[in-house]
């Protein structure tokens, strides 16, 4: 059969011939359509961040990605074979920005065919701001409370502030970091830890360091009672000599020792003592505390009693 032949007889009926060889096309891609199914995994978002312009708005940290192939190989692939990414360096303005999520195929997922990788979400709406720093103090977070009797006299905290970065309106707003919980319950004595610093939101970078070291000095508390409207009593008061002044009272503060009842405290008062004064005149009288036994005085005021002295009256004599 000659040449011109054969091309003539497979030209001949061409159109149902094409339409024949579509079919079994489309055939062909329906049954291998049939035989792909889907896995769903989470993969981590990778972030490239640039320098000037940074995220202003929260975004996810996670992403779903739908795999579609052959069901025995699909299930061949593992989270780590699956990067995904969002390239935040290439925004250089403030604004609202859908970014991308960018899958890219490692390990096993490089070797399956056919295979196919759908983000969920396939875009991301991202606010961008400036870049902006400034140093912040630390603030320590305390829960729980000392052993009873205990008092917390001071703490340090190492260092003491840091420098922060971040969006410029959130920077703004922040004016300190605190500390992770710091527990006292049950504390007796003196005690040194290293604490993590919580940020305020993910989108903040602690610059100079994510520990701090906290040191609390705890001392036993001393029980105190004080007193309110003391009476002062006088001694030793000439008798040929008044005052004419209403006496004021005073306050106490007594420290009682341990066991003691602090009930017996109201027994304490103040004495001026006027032994060697004969004259008339202004005087100011150093002022003592009478304390029941088993107490040490703290404070007391007022430390001196500022009278001024007239002669008594000479009584009349009679005959």
């Amino acid at each position: 059969m000659s040449l011109d032949s054969k091309i003539s007889k497979l030209l001949e009926n061409w159109p149902a011939k094409v339409i024949s060889l579509v079919m079994a096309i489309f055939i062909m891609f329906l049954y291998n359509l049939t035989r792909l199914e889907q896995r769903v995994i989470i993969v981590p978002l990778n972030i490239s961040e640039g320098h000037s312009y940074v995220p202003a708005t929260e975004y996810p940290k996670t992403v779903r990605v739908i795999i579609r192939g052959d069901r025995e190989q699909i299930y061949r692939v593992r989270e780590s074979d699956i990067v995904a990414s969002l390239d935040l360096a290439r925004y250089s303005s403030e604004g609202v920005f859908r970014v991308p999520v960018k899958l890219e195929r490692r390990g096993d997922a490089l070797n399956i065919d056919p295979l196919e990788l759908k983000a969920e979400p396939s875009e991301i709406p991202i606010s961008f701001e400036r870049l902006a720093a400034k140093r912040v103090a630390i603030t320590p977070t305390f829960k729980g409370f000392l052993e009873q009797g205990y008092v917390l006299i001071s703490y340090e905290i190492l260092p003491s502030e840091i420098s922060i970065e971040g969006p410029t309106s959130l920077v703004s707003s922040i004016k300190d970091i605190s500390t992770d919980i710091i527990e006292l319950s049950g504390k007796t004595s003196d005690f040194s830890l290293s604490v993590p610093l919580v940020k305020p939101s993910d989108l903040i970078r602690l610059v100079d360091a994510n520990t701090v070291k906290f040191s609390a000095k705890i001392q036993i508390q001393e029980r105190r009672v004080t007193l309110k409207n003391v009476p002062i009593y006088i001694s030793n008061l000439d008798p040929s000599l008044t005052i004419s002044d209403q006496l004021p009272s005073g306050k106490i503060t007594l420290v009682p020792q341990p066991g003691q009842d602090e009930t017996l405290a109201s027994d304490a008062s103040l004495q001026a003592d006027f032994k060697g004064i004969v004259k008339p005149g202004l005087y100011s009288i150093p002022l003592t505390v009478n304390t029941p036994e088993g107490f040490e005085v703290e404070a007391y005021e007022p430390l001196a009693l500022n009278v001024r002295l007239h002669s008594a009256p000479v009584l009349p004599t009679f005959h």
